[in-house]
């Protein structure tokens, strides 16, 4: 019952943030407040729902499916979103935890931080600068710029979402790891002779984990936050292309339809996470 309560919630929300547009908007220089026009498209949708249709929308002067669209564009936004988060969740683990001791991975760590008081958005601008740089300079095409053109690839984008999560998982996994390398269990699993994988895997990494899950919630946040970006500027054909259309004007239907969906990826993705973790213990430390 609270599942379906949050559900709801969650869906009357979303339809208030997509009504904003038309809400308020300008006319004319003059700014208009109309409230009906979010109840007006909210039951057409409500209706259309209980119909079995998402009905359609317009791409310039095409008339398209939602429901056919929706299953492709989901497909490659999850696909974004489940690989950046992995990335970095694997990436902060490895190094943040397992390869902390060797003097490159500090190293590393420290550049990373210096990058961490760039906001995302310059720091992902820059990264296609470098990559239309490449190009220029090796004739090896990364990106496609163009808005009439999809994106050149799946890795790029993967890795340019994967880099603000990764930074922030990292510094937390980095800063628990020396908090908990100072404790006075781990002097003594020491003064035992215990291996130092041993002690990372059954002591410190069992400490870390309560951190790095709860703040798991806020590297997927981080992440969705940069979808929007990467996804547009990129010309990813995902979810967001519901919201930000480049050839017609602003929908209502499909940016529910797109935040809706981006809200679940977001949801699912953190449990299969968690899954893979629940994975690597069981296979790992108590195996």
């Amino acid at each position: 019952m609270n599942a379906i309560k949050q559900i709801i919630g969650m869906f009357c929300l979303i339809v208030l943030l997509s009504g904003m547009p038309l809400m308020l908007y300008t006319e004319k220089d003059e700014v208009r407040f109309e409230p009906g026009n979010i109840v007006s498209h909210a039951v057409f949708l409500v209706e259309q729902i209980g119909e079995g249709t998402l009905g359609t929308y317009w791409i310039g002067s095409t008339e398209r499916d939602i429901a056919k669209d929706i299953i492709p564009y989901t497909e490659n936004t999850f696909k974004l979103l489940f690989s950046s988060v992995l990335v970095s969740v694997l990436i902060s683990v490895a190094f943040g935890l397992f390869l902390q001791r060797f003097r490159i991975v500090r190293l590393l760590q420290r550049i990373l931080d210096v990058l961490s008081t760039i906001p995302d958005f310059i720091l992902i601008l820059f990264l296609i600068l470098i990559a239309i740089s490449f190009y220029k300079l090796t004739g090896m095409r990364i990106i496609t710029l163009s808005p009439v053109s999809d994106a050149q690839n799946d890795w790029f984008p993967i890795t340019v979402l994967s880099l603000g999560p990764t930074i922030f998982l990292l510094r937390v996994v980095s800063t628990k790891y020396v908090q908990i390398s100072g404790e006075d269990y781990i002097g003594t699993a020491l003064a035992k002779g215990m291996s130092r994988w041993h002690i990372q895997l059954h002591h410190v990494y069992k400490n870390i984990k309560p951190f790095l899950f709860s703040d798991l919630k806020k590297a997927i946040a981080i992440t969705v936050a940069n979808l929007f970006i990467v996804e547009y500027t990129l010309n990813v054909v995902g979810l967001t292309r519901f919201i930000f259309s480049r050839e017609s004007s602003y929908q209502f239907t499909t940016a529910v339809m797109g935040l809706m969906g981006i809200i679940f990826l977001s949801i699912l993705v953190y449990m299969l996470i968690r899954l893979i973790l629940y994975v690597f213990e069981r296979t790992l430390i108590y195996r």
